[in-house]
């Protein structure tokens, strides 16, 4: 298994690459922000099982980062990589639907918790990326909630 863990955070990094090393077996390469993921991924074509992305990245944030990635492969008609993203704030669960990845963990980051979320990706469906109808939905729901039927 081939894992891809983006933080600009060498902490985050190095924890999770190394609870991934130990408790999945897995390969485990490491990118420093945004733009190193957009290196690896867009320019070399390189392919992962999983992408664990820091929400916290710079300048627009992993959920940014991750929202072009998935528009990305639409455009060119490759799959998308299933993803994981590593928040502060459980608030952003949103965010993480809208930008298309599987899952999210709450940093600080549980290492057992990250390698068994991580192996149950690999090989996952990708969900659809730019979740603006279900936020909306959720929306109407929570202001309305005779809506809901």
């Amino acid at each position: 298994m081939r894992v891809l863990v983006v933080s600009e955070d060498a902490m985050v990094r190095l924890r999770a690459s190394s609870a991934l090393r130990l408790h999945a077996g897995a390969e485990v390469l490491e990118a420093d922000g945004a733009a190193a993921l957009r290196e690896l991924v867009l320019r070399r074509g390189e392919r992962f099982d999983v992408l664990v992305v820091d929400g916290d990245l710079q300048p627009r944030g992993g959920y940014a980062a991750l929202y072009d990635l998935r528009s990305h492969a639409e455009q060119v008609g490759s799959p998308p990589m299933p993803a994981l993203i590593l928040a502060d704030r459980s608030q952003d669960a949103w965010l993480t639907s809208w930008a298309g990845a599987n899952d999210l963990l709450l940093k600080p980051v549980d290492t057992f918790e990250l390698a068994r979320r991580v192996q149950a990706l690999v090989g996952a469906e990708v969900p659809p990326y730019g979740g603006a109808t279900n936020t909306a939905r959720q929306v109407a729901t929570a202001l309305r909630p005779e809506a809901a039927t």
